[in-house]
């Protein structure tokens, strides 16, 4: 009987070991095709919510920028804006690494791209939509839209000249952040500030409108984008491998929110606390 069992054992060791051989064989194969086949890493980074804080995309656009093995960025945007100050601080930081590491970097979006989520996509090299993605929205800002009881819990009679002064206050401050995002869009689009009042001014665009007005490069689909990276930027005979940033759990999210409010004191630390986390949470799936 023991004997019957041991040859049973090793009969059902020698089949799986005959069905895996060929799969393992498979698999190194396939490993070692990809490592000889010539491929070029591309970064890819999605925003589809409004920006309101900047640490997640500066920490990803840097390590893109920085690694000389990947040829080029493709952002693709999904956005309406955010804050204004979030907003324009990642399209300097676009801007600062490209000079620091060029590199192209290209953007598309498929349905929204306005306000402040436009602004990051004109520090871009290249911005791809489709004709029916909604662009524009340049020179409106969160400021506006700020109202002078939100700053007063009453509103007296004592109290109405400064309600008036904060209205005037805030009329200048959304003056002067439109002024700025106007005067950057022209520099980077190569538009006319005298001409504001066609592609300025708030208003909203189709993506084919926006193409006539040169406010985008190319009207297409994604596909477009990559095959724009292919075919200008590597060998269109090499396959791309698509770097992605890892998904962040709700913790990490909470720790990159907090390196945006305290960028410059503790960074390093909530920055370290944060891949722990990512560290103890994949090891516990």
């Amino acid at each position: 009987m023991q004997k019957t069992n041991n040859y049973l054992q090793s009969s059902v060791l020698l089949l799986f070991f005959i069905y895996m051989i060929p799969l393992l064989i498979h698999n190194i194969k396939k490993q070692w095709h990809y490592k000889l086949e010539k491929h070029h890493k591309i970064g890819y980074l999605s925003i589809n919510e409004k920006i309101n804080h900047t640490s997640f995309y500066k920490k990803h656009l840097s390590a893109y920028f920085k690694d000389t093995s990947i040829k080029a960025i493709l952002i693709t945007i999904e956005s309406d804006g955010g804050t204004a100050g979030s907003c324009q601080a990642l399209a300097y930081e676009i801007e600062n690494l490209k000079k620091e590491y060029p590199k192209p970097i290209i953007c598309y979006s498929e349905n929204i791209c306005t306000s402040g989520a436009y602004q990051v996509a004109a520090a871009t090299d290249y911005i791809v939509a489709t004709g029916a993605c909604i662009i524009g929205n340049i020179g409106i800002d969160s400021m506006s839209k700020i109202s002078p009881e939100c700053l007063n819990n009453k509103t007296t009679e004592s109290n109405k000249n400064n309600i008036n002064e904060q209205n005037i206050q805030i009329q200048k401050l959304s003056t002067n952040i439109y002024q700025q995002f106007t005067k950057e869009i022209a520099s980077k689009r190569h538009l006319q500030l005298n001409k504001i009042d066609q592609w300025g001014q708030g208003q909203l665009f189709t993506g084919q409108q926006a193409y006539d007005l040169k406010l985008i490069d190319a009207i297409g689909s994604k596909t477009t984008a990559i095959n724009l990276i292919k075919k200008n930027i590597i060998p269109s005979d090499r396959t791309i491998e698509w770097i992605t940033p890892y998904e962040e759990n709700k913790i990490e999210h909470f720790f990159n929110k907090f390196n945006d409010e305290d960028e410059d004191l503790d960074t390093n630390k909530a920055s370290f606390f944060s891949s722990w986390i990512h560290t103890v949470s994949n090891h516990n799936k």
